[in-house]
């Protein structure tokens, strides 16, 4: 197998830090960028809404979904490590369109997120300080407050060093994370046990509602990529890059699957149905309803995690775009004294600010924007997901490693992130009976979501057409990959 052992490319003055992020801090990316205790704070919920009692296998098969993924994405990290993860990882198998497609889309994925969770952010963050008197939460001086907080602190970290933020974030996550199991364990306490019939024998639900219930629960999960970014960041990056990816999911998907059947059976599905913030009320429930006011406030610290990570994982991609002349190069500029790339982390950071006030200008709610904004980032991840899932076998083959296993993985998460955007998009042009069309603002996120590809790939055939030099060398900035498949791919690019 190949190995990232030795570096080949040249960094042409671009000065990221060096193998300076353990195992721990590359970890800690993915898991803010999950952002696991904002998305249990109401996709439990969502996902109910559809799956009723089959709610908790919504999200198991998601994460199994997402193995899948990971295990397509992990074939690239053990062997290529660079800060433009899947947009490099995809043109080493299906060539630079296709990579920059991917990279376009992560892009978005991660702009969007980042939009969802400054939201989110100055949601909880209004209503914990509201809860304690200091601010009303119909305020809008205080919410506009929090959404420029929410934008600019997180950025001004990201610039800071990437030690610290990483840091930061792993706590935030940490704290929040710990909240929240602490009250699962006394919602089973309260019950005096464990076990849920309702929910173990899938009590009024069906196999529709549980595949519909997927779309929401994949949504929780994106973000355990991120750690790609930190490739040449990272320590031992052939070890700790890929660990990242499969930690994460792993240690989140089994959070999710135990707060996800904890709230549905702390309620019961009657009373599930009709909450409008789970987690605080389920407090309530088992009498801690003090412990509400700690679960916004963790709440609030993984929105703000979330952020951070978002402007961490995106500035990279940003970055390497940059240098290869996909973008341009005023992206490629790194802080004299962090190396951070500071350009590239205010250039996702401004819009990520600006946003929520032009859409609330235009009359929307905080929380619509949420909801709209989180669909929109999917999409991006979806397009992401599926190309590396198809490039993993194909890039396999290229260096004389074909795995039979990777084919079938591969393609069956291609085929899956493909079938997500059915159920989210086709039936509004192919209506069914199965799967409902999309209604108000959200039939539009799918054009605004192919809108922004198109221009990424209109872009890209002017760069190929007026500068092909640029195209024959893309993604090769900053890898660090085994001699030997390195002659390879030299060979197949030649």
């Amino acid at each position: 197998m190949a190995t990232a052992q030795t570096e080949i490319a040249v960094d042409f003055g671009i000065t990221l830090q060096k193998r300076v992020l353990s195992t721990p801090e590359v970890l800690a990316q993915s898991v803010a960028n999950m952002a696991p205790s904002a998305a249990m704070a109401l996709l439990p919920l969502f996902v109910f809404l559809d799956a009723g009692n089959g709610a908790w296998l919504s999200f198991g098969i998601s994460f199994v979904v997402l193995l899948i993924v990971a295990y397509c994405a992990i074939q690239f990290a053990t062997r290529i490590n660079s800060a433009g993860s899947f947009y490099v990882w995809v043109t080493r198998a299906l060539g630079p369109g296709a990579g920059s497609a991917a990279g376009w889309g992560l892009i978005l994925a991660y702009l969007f997120t980042g939009v969802a969770c400054l939201v989110g952010f100055a949601i909880y963050a209004d209503n914990f300080l509201a809860g304690f008197g200091i601010a009303s939460s119909s305020n809008q001086v205080v919410r506009d407050i929090l959404y420029i907080v929410g934008g600019v602190a997180p950025a001004a970290m990201a610039v800071s060093d990437i030690k610290i933020s990483q840091r930061l974030a792993f706590i935030l996550e940490g704290v929040s994370v710990t909240i929240i199991v602490a009250l699962c364990i006394a919602v089973y306490v309260h019950n005096g046990g464990v076990i849920d019939t309702s929910q173990l024998s899938f009590k009024g639900s069906g196999s529709g509602g549980i595949v519909v219930g997927m779309v929401l629960a994949i949504f929780a999960f994106v973000g355990f990529e991120s750690a790609g970014s930190l490739g040449q960041e990272a320590k031992d990056p052939s070890k700790s890059v890929p660990r990242a990816i499969l930690w994460s999911l792993a240690i989140i998907g089994v959070f999710y699957l135990f707060v996800t059947y904890t709230q549905v059976y702390g309620f019961g599905a009657a009373a599930f149905a009709k909450t409008t913030a789970p987690l605080p009320q389920l407090a309530s429930v088992v009498g801690l309803g003090w412990l509400g006011h700690l679960i916004a406030l963790g709440i609030t610290c993984s929105m703000f995690a979330c952020t951070l990570a978002c402007l961490t994982a995106g500035s990279r991609i940003v970055l390497s775009l940059g240098h290869d002349g996909l973008l341009p190069k005023a992206f490629t500029h790194t802080s004299r004294h962090t190396h951070a790339p500071d350009v590239s982390i205010w250039a996702v950071a401004v819009p990520m600010t600006i946003l929520p006030f032009a859409y609330m200008l235009a009359g929307s709610t905080d929380g619509n924007l949420n909801a709209e904004y989180g669909t929109l980032a999917t999409y991006g991840f979806m397009l992401a997901y599926s190309l590396v899932a198809l490039a993993a076998p194909i890039y396999l083959r290229k260096i004389g490693e074909n795995k039979p296993l990777a084919w079938v993985l591969g393609i069956f998460g291609a085929v899956t992130m493909v079938f997500v955007f059915y159920v989210n998009w086709i039936p509004n042009l192919i209506p069914n009976h199965i799967f409902p069309p999309l209604v108000g603002t959200y039939d539009a996120l799918p054009q605004i979501f192919l809108v922004w590809t198109a221009l990424g790939l209109v872009w890209y055939f002017i760069v190929r057409i007026r500068h092909p030099h640029v195209i024959r060398a893309a993604a090769t900035w900053g890898d660090a990959t085994d001699p030997a498949a390195a002659a390879e791919e030299a060979a197949h690019r030649a």
